[in-house]
């Protein structure tokens, strides 16, 4: 294949020159690069107003999406950018969810039985995650799982969302010390030798 049709079939131009796992580590430090507010904390509304952060986080949202999915769903405000940016790049139509706890409400078209997941740009807690799902659920959705882009918490979250609702929870950037997600040996440039 020439470069021509490389970069003709790939989605995305970082893509055809890119694994994923370089993207990956790329968007992460962008991220720290310009939400950073300090003790391990981010800045989330700083990250959805870069389009280019918006647009790689949601074509590595959309590898992870789970086959099948008819619609997404996400809380207002702080979902809003990334769940559109999700939409826009997969297609898929979208519904918001205003409100907290008992009060929380879906808005928009929705319609019962289908395959759902749930967009959380920031998740601390399952709760941070607990509103849009419960609507969903209460809706008639069939939520199958949650996806973040940063889990700043300390990894309870994916198992209360199973244990409370039954869904699956990935987010792109697990809570880590460290300011890069791991590389893999692939990952690396080649030196010159010269």
């Amino acid at each position: 294949m020439n470069l021509d049709q490389v970069l003709h079939t790939a989605p995305d131009t970082p893509r055809a020159f890119q694994s994923a796992g370089q993207r990956s580590a790329e968007l992460y430090a962008d991220i720290l690069a310009v939400a950073p507010i300090g003790d391990g904390r981010v800045d989330i509304e700083a990250v959805q107003c870069r389009p280019s952060i918006l647009r790689r986080t949601a074509a590595l949202l959309a590898e992870v999406l789970p086959h099948g999915t008819d619609r997404l769903v996400c809380a207002t405000p702080q979902g809003i950018a990334t769940t559109t940016a999700l939409a826009l790049h997969t297609g898929l139509p979208f519904a918001t969810v205003t409100g907290t706890g008992d009060d929380a409400r879906l808005t928009g078209e929705a319609h019962a039985g289908e395959h759902t997941v749930v967009v959380v740009p920031l998740t601390a807690t399952a709760q941070d995650a607990a509103p849009p799902v419960h609507a969903a659920l209460q809706a008639g959705m069939r939520v199958s799982s949650v996806l973040s882009v940063l889990d700043l918490g300390d990894g309870s979250v994916v198992d209360t969302l199973r244990e409370r609702y039954g869904v699956r929870f990935h987010a792109l950037f697990p809570a880590t010390p460290s300011p890069a997600p791991p590389r893999s040996a692939t990952d690396t440039k080649e030196e010159d030798p010269r």
